[in-house]
């Protein structure tokens, strides 16, 4: 998972702490509920919120490791689809699991997400006051869609481009992939399972699970 750190480190880098924009006494409020219209506006909504709420979490003196994870769990893992990325991360084993195991396989994934986003944002201890724009020239091909961010930091303001890869499931925009210099974390997931299964077998690693 070394190379999926260094792409999330990248991009927490870029994008995580904006001081400036976000400096308001209280985060504005986000709901799994809300139905957006553009995928851009949604993926603009939760980036918002979520930086919002782990600055707050810096000015109070509560940016520990459990507070950080709980946000985490309410403020970004709602917006991601994970039934949907852990099909796409199985590939062609998918189908055969029973839904329990599918399930399992889901929490596996999520909890090696979580674990990797939170312990990097923790281990993070420096504000930079960064611009950020997201594209509203969506691409858009049926019920999926990919929002372009555009962040730069310092006073040459070199810009990073980083793509979230979005489907609309029952209404809602959620992410199912992010993608940082052409690289994509989907894929490094489904190399790493695929890895896993070729050494201990499909059935033995839902075991492990």
């Amino acid at each position: 998972m070394k190379t999926l750190n260094n792409i999330l480190k990248a991009f927490l880098l870029n994008i995580l702490f904006i001081g400036v924009a976000f400096s308001a006494t209280t985060c504005p409020a986000l709901s799994i509920d809300k139905n957006y219209i553009s995928p851009a506006t949604q993926a603009e909504a939760v980036i918002g919120s979520a930086l919002c709420a782990l600055i707050q979490l810096k000015k109070d003196g509560e940016y520990r490791y459990h507070n950080v994870l709980d946000l985490i769990k309410k403020q970004v893992i709602p917006f991601i689809d994970i039934p949907y990325t852990a099909e796409l991360v199985l590939d062609e084993h998918w189908e055969g699991l029973k839904p329990e195991e599918k399930k399992a396989f889901e929490g596996d994934l999520t909890k090696s997400l979580i674990e990797d986003y939170v312990s990097l944002l923790v281990n993070y201890d420096k504000f930079e006051s960064i611009y950020v724009e997201v594209d509203k020239k969506i691409i858009l091909e049926g019920n999926k869609s990919e929002v372009k961010i555009y962040t730069s930091t310092g006073s040459d303001r070199e810009v990073t481009a980083i793509t979230l890869k979005m489907i609309r499931n029952n209404s809602r925009w959620r992410v199912y992939d992010l993608v940082y210099q052409t690289i994509s974390i989907l894929e490094i997931e489904k190399m790493s399972y695929g890895s896993k299964i070729h050494r201990y077998g499909l059935h033995n690693l839902l075991q492990k699970i």
